[in-house]
């Protein structure tokens, strides 16, 4: 063997060694990982997750090692160097003898034994790898035995970082319906959540996948998106033994509102002639869609009568929440006659795919044309349409109303009808308030035919009286003209002996009553029949009219004895009466807040779901800024805070709000 091939031979000992103590270097790096990933990685796949990330670092580390430990390489002349390192003696004679291939240091370098700086190499090299790996291997049988106490342990601990205040950490996705054009929002553990109807709501339990999700009795999925509903609900979400309540309010999206500016008044017209500007303002909470003016020309009487519509001055909105609209309409080209009218309003939707639901409506302007001979008569002074007047024309859009919901049932959905029929409910309630106060204020009584005991409005200096049901309305008419009967008609002072007109006007109100009452149960062809009669009745107490007394005298508002100081009153106060005690859903509300405030206490978690639930029920009937108190309060519970502030004013809301009233006139200053 020469001397060349001796230095190749020491050469791939030196990188044998070198790629041992890279890989026992990797070994125990490996078993290092997977001793402490053991216990983390799950009860199941626990093993099979360990080893392999246990394998994939010692590959990498002992890779990275080796390329580390190998520099330059081994070659030839590298190791002839390293030699010459651990054998002083040779004075770089190895060195030149392979370099130069010099025979006489060939042959005295043939004796030369440099084996044991190998061996010393070789233990320096393993020793402290080979105990790394030992120290490792005992620190994975170790992990092995205390894996499962070690992994309650980590239970516990992310349990922990999973509770705050007693409750899972709920994360809320909420995100708007399109139209609305709002970005999403992400909640953390929320008492209440408070969503656009329509929007999508995802719930996600950080570290735990595995949760129920409950809506009352119904099931909510827990892995996909549900949709916000009309109606709130309590969201119960639970995971093991643990469980959370959250509030879900829904918020409507309101209709838009609008305001008409022009035409500013009810008209009348001699004749057919002249043009009218249209105008209004337009403001909705989320964005306009489209607005127009639509109008009405009625013409005929009693039950023949014929109706013709269009729109004028259509436009888009790109979803701004506020903006106008304006038109011209052109007497002329509606080919009106004598007795004509015209009813003009401003309509307006916002973004909702649901039209019906999405359109908001204004007031309506009435143009009349004046009847033939309707000016031959009495010369008084000019003024606005009598109430009458104007409460045929409310009847008569009514009318049209409900014929077209008639035509178009077929092809709407119940619920659609069911919704059109009820709003011309209330439309026909509020025209039946108005020929109410018309009728009480004819007879001299308050301007409410409508008023009650507990209705909120005061009535001083005189007696308030309960509803009267419309038989009982019907029969004062009766008496009333009973009572007229063969007196000299005068019209001094109150407007009281005009009695002509307040019977066929109580016969209207009695039928916009059954028609309502049709139209509220969604039966709008029976309600047709009533509405056509109050319309008659309504006519006939117009054509009764031949004198229109505009007002009643002002009465005076300044006691001039009292203001001289010469009047008497008797100094002793009113007695004094206790309270009533709550009943019915007060009473209940009451108990249910005093159970809240027992267990506040003793499981502040309990307490804080009892008053989200009690706060759901109430909903709509409070105030609110006491469901927003409400909802502080229970938060404030779940967290350990102080909840007395909200939880009070939550309390004084449940009870009877007490009212103070000054006897005594404030000094106005004047002299």
């Amino acid at each position: 063997m020469t001397l060349r091939e001796r230095v190749a031979g020491t050469g791939q000992t030196l990188a044998m060694i070198a790629l041992v103590r890279s890989l026992l270097l990797g070994i125990a790096t490996g078993l290092a990982v997977t001793a402490l990933a053991w216990p983390f990685t799950g009860a199941s796949n626990g093993l099979v997750v360990a080893l392999m990330l246990g394998t994939l670092t010692t590959a990498a580390t002992t890779w990275w090692i080796y390329r580390r430990i190998r520099g330059p390489g081994f070659s030839v002349a590298a190791v002839s160097l390293w030699i010459e390192e651990h054998q002083p003696t040779l004075r770089y004679s190895l060195v030149t003898a392979v370099e130069g291939n010099v025979p006489s240091l060939e042959h005295w370098l043939t004796g030369i034994d440099w084996s044991p700086a190998v061996r010393g190499a070789t233990r320096q090299a393993l020793v402290g790898p080979g105990i790394a790996v030992l120290a490792t291997a005992i620190l994975l049988a170790a992990s092995i035995s205390f894996a499962p106490a070690v992994s309650r342990l980590a239970n516990r601990v992310t349990s922990g970082n999973r509770l705050v205040g007693g409750s899972l950490d709920i994360t809320v996705d909420v995100t708007p319906p399109a139209y609305a054009r709002r970005r999403s929002e992400l909640l953390r553990n929320p008492p209440v959540i408070r969503a656009l109807v329509g929007s999508e709501v995802r719930v996600v339990l950080a570290g735990s996948p595995d949760f129920t999700l409950n809506a009352g009795d119904a099931a909510l999925p827990t892995g996909s998106a549900w949709r916000v509903t009309p109606q709130p609900i309590a969201l119960r979400v639970q995971s093991g033994g643990s469980s959370r309540l959250i509030a879900v309010d829904p918020v409507p999206d309101s209709a838009p509102s609008i305001q008409i500016r022009e035409p500013a008044r009810d008209t009348v017209l001699a004749a057919p002639r002249g043009e009218f500007t249209l105008g209004a303002d337009l403001r909705d909470d989320l964005g306009l869609g489209r607005a127009a003016f639509e109008y009405i020309v009625s013409s005929g009487s009693g039950e023949s009568f014929t109706f013709a519509s269009g729109t004028l001055g259509a436009r888009t909105f790109d979803g701004s929440t506020r903006g106008s609209i304006s038109g011209r309409l052109t007497l002329a080209s509606l080919n009106l006659k004598p007795g004509d009218f015209v009813h003009v309003r401003a309509v307006a939707y916002d973004r909702r795919p649901d039209t019906a639901a999405a359109r908001g409506v204004s007031e309506t302007r009435t143009i009349r044309i004046a009847r033939t001979g309707e000016f031959d008569s009495v010369s008084v002074e000019a003024a606005a349409p009598p109430e009458a007047d104007k409460a045929i024309l409310s009847q008569r859009m009514l009318i049209n109303m409900a014929e077209a919901l008639v035509r178009r049932r077929p092809r709407l959905a119940r619920t659609t009808f069911s919704d059109e029929s009820r709003t011309i409910a209330r439309d026909q309630a509020r025209l039946r308030k108005q020929v109410g106060d018309l009728v009480f204020a004819r007879l001299g009584d308050d301007a409410s035919g409508e008023h009650f005991h507990g209705d909120g409005h005061e009535h001083e200096g005189q007696e308030l009286r309960p509803a009267l049901t419309p038989d009982e309305l019907l029969k004062a008419a009766e008496n009333a003209a009973s009572a007229a009967a063969g007196r000299v008609l005068d019209f001094e002072g109150d407007e009281t002996p005009v009695v002509a007109v307040n019977r066929p006007l109580l016969e209207a109100y009695n039928f916009m009553w059954d028609a309502g009452r049709e139209l509220d149960q969604a039966s709008p062809e029976r309600a047709l029949p009533a509405m056509y009669r109050a319309l008659e009745a309504i006519q006939r107490a117009r054509a009764a009219e031949r004198l229109y007394l505009r007002s009643r005298p002002p009465r005076a508002v300044v006691d001039v004895d009292r203001v001289r100081l010469q009047g008497r009153e008797k100094g002793t106060p009113a007695a004094r009466e206790p309270r009533s005690p709550a009943t019915g859903a007060a009473r209940d509300a009451l108990a249910r807040f005093a159970r809240v405030v027992r267990l506040a206490s003793a499981d502040p978690a309990s307490a804080a779901d009892s008053l989200l639930l009690l706060r759901i029920d109430l909903l709509g009937t409070i105030p609110p800024a006491v469901a927003t108190a409400a909802a502080e309060a229970a938060d404030a519970l779940r967290n350990g805070r102080d909840a007395t502030a909200p939880l009070g004013l939550v309390r004084r809301s449940l009870g009877r709000p007490l009212t103070a009233g000054d006897s005594l006139s404030r000094w106005s200053g004047v002299p």
